[in-house]
């Protein structure tokens, strides 16, 4: 299976399903003594949860987005979505999504390098991405990717982030020039 470009005119509006199996979140705490001390620790969760959100591509708010995926057959089974952002030169990362039945199988490995490769053209500084503190098994492979922690937004979905354990991460990593 090879990795395509796909177009607006064919794919705006596309409703992308994230769904995950989480066994652990990232616990932030912020302690506000002399000073501001951000703790950021994984834990393991006491059983498992499983979690879903929806998204769109080519919205909007994206400029200029390039959008990648790959079929099975007809089926879109993995799909990655990213856009230089030119008022800061980073390239950020949309959209990223491994069908459940093709996960652990390197499509996706393949998508981000190949999305990594267009940044590099794209002559951005860094690559970014949000992450939610629950999703371990996107942190831990972003991880794997070279990505670094570089922030995080502690009411982005809702204003008990810290409570719910889904506090907005911010990852990153350099592209060498």
């Amino acid at each position: 299976m090879k990795i395509i470009e796909i177009f607006p005119n064919e794919y705006r509006g596309y409703e992308l399903e994230y769904s995950y199996i989480t066994k652990a979140y990232y616990d932030v705490v912020i302690k506000k003594k002399r000073g501001i001390t951000i703790h950021i620790k994984r834990k393991r969760m006491i059983r498992k949860v499983e979690k879903s959100f929806k998204a769109k591509l080519f919205e909007s708010h994206i400029e200029q987005p390039k959008v990648y995926a790959i079929f099975d057959r007809k089926k879109m089974i993995g799909v990655i979505e990213g856009s230089l952002e030119t008022w800061n030169n980073r390239f950020r990362i949309w959209n990223f999504l491994v069908d459940k039945k093709y996960r652990g199988e390197g499509y996706g490995r393949e998508l981000f390098e190949h999305m990594m490769k267009i940044a590099e053209l794209e002559k951005a500084r860094a690559v970014i991405l949000e992450v939610q503190s629950c999703n371990d098994p996107a942190i831990r492979f972003y991880l794997k990717q070279g990505f670094h922690f570089v922030g995080l937004n502690t009411m982005e979905y809702t204003n008990n982030d810290i409570e719910n354990k889904e506090v907005r991460l911010e990852m990153a990593k350099r592209i060498l020039m």
